[in-house]
């Protein structure tokens, strides 16, 4: 009697594990959603950033309108620029980390995909990946643009500092700063898009996978 016991105990643990597994397009939702929660400290610096950028584009205006006549003053104001490029270069390394994590995390997903039986939910998720392997990339290439405006726009402001600057050396300093940030409005926009492609098929997919999100 016994081992009949044993035997029954044994089968109902078998069920409850059968009924508690986690099915692939479940686990992959837990993965994407662990994806956003990474992204935290991203978003974080979104409203911190722009504020800064604002914030450094009045104060070259205010360089402009001052001129040579008083170096004094521009100098203070390029080292108070200076100030703002270091505060956005660290803002954008936060960025940038938490980016990575978010690529670390969604890389756990390339497993759950492979288990999945629907041919076409596979093929959605398959497709989903490679949208976010491009998002991910369109950032590094944020990444860096961004960080090569900031070192041109310090070569700018260290060059205004000078009282024997030549004006052909800032009007040149002036192009090669503007063409540098024309490549971050660039990059900037294509993350945006590609996110946002990201974030239409993401929908698709759950609502293939009947997943509710509600």
């Amino acid at each position: 009697m016994a081992r009949y016991k044993l035997l029954l105990l044994l089968v109902l643990i078998l069920g409850l594990l059968t009924g508690c597994k986690v099915v692939p397009e479940e686990k992959i939702y837990d993965i994407m959603e662990q994806t956003v929660v990474k992204e935290k400290d991203f978003e974080k610096q979104q409203k911190p950033l722009t504020e800064l950028e604002s914030k450094e584009k009045k104060i070259f205006e205010e360089i402009m309108d001052l001129g040579m006549k008083d170096m004094e003053q521009m100098t203070k104001l390029a080292n108070l620029a200076l100030d703002n490029l270091k505060e956005r270069k660290e803002k954008m390394e936060l960025e940038q980390k938490s980016m990575i994590a978010s690529k670390k995390e969604f890389s756990k997903i390339e497993d759950p995909i492979e288990k999945i039986e629907s041919k076409q939910l596979k093929k959605e998720a398959q497709d989903l990946f490679q949208l976010m392997e491009k998002r991910y990339a369109f950032h590094d290439r944020l990444y860096e643009a961004y960080n090569k405006g900031i070192e041109t726009n310090i070569q700018l402001y260290k060059l205004l500092m000078k009282k024997d600057v030549s004006m052909d050396d800032l009007e040149n300093q002036i192009e090669i700063t503007n063409k540098a940030y024309l490549e971050v409005l660039k990059m900037n926009e294509q993350f945006n898009e590609q996110t946002k492609k990201f974030n239409n098929e993401k929908k698709k997919f759950y609502k293939l996978a009947k997943i509710n999100i509600d």
